[in-house]
């Protein structure tokens, strides 16, 4: 499901970053459709789904990683959070589930880093680029052999800082949604004790549309 939506949206998604590091003294991309229409013209129709087989490949373990790890940090703050306040049944607060999905977001984020890094590489490849890349493992030995070890992860810190309130506002939103629900019996039977599937997509949707808006300038 994932890989069919970024699939989905992957024409737009490789516009934004050309968008985004074009030389402005020599623009090609200077707008959706303007865009989308000189990639079809310049590299044909593979063209618009450049990157997208990278960004797939990563999206499924950077996933797993950050579920994990969330869960995880969930667990250990909350042990730390019950024996500095004394009680045994407090609950993780917003700030909490901040926090834990903020550690999650960076442990993600840094496991997979250097898929993401080639992605954007093979995104903006052009063949007018000093380097053409096959596919991400062929671009992964590229740079490994040709820049070292670091350059896998050249970009990492702004990448985190942008990842810290996107991810943990993501999970705080979320299951702080779903406690409100669940405490208030909101859009649903007093004898239900979980949420139905269309009140946790709307959850979904909602802490989905929090985090973007705070993470965009990085």
């Amino acid at each position: 499901m994932i890989c069919r939506s970024r699939t989905a949206v992957a024409p737009l998604e490789r516009l934004k970053i050309l968008l985004q590091v074009q030389n402005p003294h020599s623009i090609k991309y200077s707008g959706t459709i303007q865009g989308l229409k000189y990639i079809w013209r310049t590299e044909g129709f593979r063209g618009l789904f450049k990157g997208n087989g990278t960004n797939c490949a990563r999206i499924v373990p950077n996933s797993a990683v950050k579920f994990f790890s969330y869960e995880q940090a969930s667990s250990g703050i909350l042990w730390l959070y019950r024996r500095q306040t004394g009680r045994e049944d407090a609950q993780l607060t917003p700030v909490l589930r901040l926090g834990a999905g903020a550690c999650a977001g960076i442990i993600a984020m840094s496991a997979t880093y250097p898929m993401d890094m080639v992605r954007g590489r093979i995104t903006v490849q052009t063949e007018k680029s000093p380097y053409q890349y096959r596919g991400m493992f062929h671009a992964l030995g590229m740079v490994y052999r040709e820049e070292g070890f670091r350059a896998l992860y050249k970009g990492w810190l702004p990448s985190v800082i942008g990842v810290i309130p996107y991810v943990g506002l993501n999970f705080a939103v979320y299951e702080s949604l779903k406690d409100w629900l669940v405490k208030s019996k909101a859009y649903m039977c007093e004898d239900d004790p979980d949420l139905g599937v269309v009140t946790k997509l709307a959850c979904g949707g909602c802490c989905r549309n929090c985090g973007p808006d705070c993470s965009l300038p990085t």
